[in-house]
């Protein structure tokens, strides 16, 4: 495992290392904006670091989530993860890492407890869903970990959100989402690949489930799977539309909307630029 090394000034380049890192741990069992905004740079001065991201391995029944429990604690995957967090969140109050059995499909942030969950039975669900278009293991592998990468930082959003009172003007689910777009569209095929990835899951969710529309959970607090994929989309292709041109050019994003990702992308990261940059500690 290597070690985390946060050096630039930014919010993408001071999360992604961590991204990095817990995509290789995963993968063994199954230009950034720069800042300058005096309010937000006052607010830094009194922020406090009083919390910190500390660590759990609760127990396991399975004996498959066991072996992946062990592989876990012997790479240290979220002391790793906890002590990049750290060494780039000032946090006021303590946030708990985990993996967990959960007895569902599921990566959820618990306020009450103060405490990120990613499911074992999330990481099985996404070798099922990717098993049957990966060419190789190591594709397959890849898929996993890029789809793994994405819920975990954006149940990181919600968790942010909660301790450090963040305002947000309309749902919280697509916010979460943005911050996890932003976080991994840092300009390498890896991390960038992750979004895409976790993009496609949400479509093969939707394109599985019932199409009936009455039955479409419109009243969910999370947009419906495929209206997600656009967005995830959109955004990356918004971040960088030379790269993505095609997702165009191949009419897997509309030129209606492709018309306004370039300024919703740069909306989503002027906006958890400003609101995270207060939580970031001096490197």
């Amino acid at each position: 495992m290597r070690k985390l090394r946060v050096t630039k000034k930014s919010v993408r380049s001071q999360f992604v290392v961590v991204a990095a890192v817990t995509i290789l741990a995963l993968l063994g069992f199954i230009g950034c904006a720069e800042f300058h905004h005096p309010a937000a740079a006052q607010t830094q001065q009194k922020a406090q670091a009083k919390g910190m991201f500390k660590t759990a391995y609760p127990p396991v029944k399975s004996q498959k989530y066991a072996e992946m429990l062990a592989v876990l604690k012997k790479e240290r995957v979220l002391e790793e993860l906890a002590d990049g967090l750290n060494q780039t969140i000032i946090l006021p109050t303590n946030i708990t890492l985990t993996f967990a059995e959960c007895k569902e499909v599921n990566a959820f942030y618990d306020p009450q407890r103060q405490q990120i969950s990613i499911c074992y039975e999330l990481l099985e669900h996404f070798e099922e869903a990717f098993k049957p278009d990966a060419k190789t293991e190591q594709e397959l592998d890849d898929a996993i970990g890029g789809a793994t990468v994405f819920v975990f930082f954006h149940e990181l959003g919600h968790a942010l959100t909660h301790v450090l009172d963040l305002p947000v003007t309309g749902k919280e689910e697509d916010a979460v989402d943005q911050l996890s777009t932003f976080i991994l569209a840092d300009g390498t095929d890896e991390n960038e690949r992750a979004i895409l990835t976790a993009a496609q899951w949400f479509l093969l969710e939707d394109q599985q489930g019932d199409t009936d529309i009455k039955k479409l959970a419109f009243w969910d607090e999370h947009s419906l799977g495929t209206q997600r994929f656009y967005n995830m989309i959109c955004w990356l292709y918004g971040h960088d539309s030379k790269t993505y041109a095609g997702l165009v050019k191949n009419g897997v994003l509309p030129k209606d909307r492709a018309v306004r990702c370039a300024d919703e992308y740069a909306k989503l990261e002027k906006s958890w630029s400003r609101l995270l940059e207060p939580y970031l500690k001096q490197q």
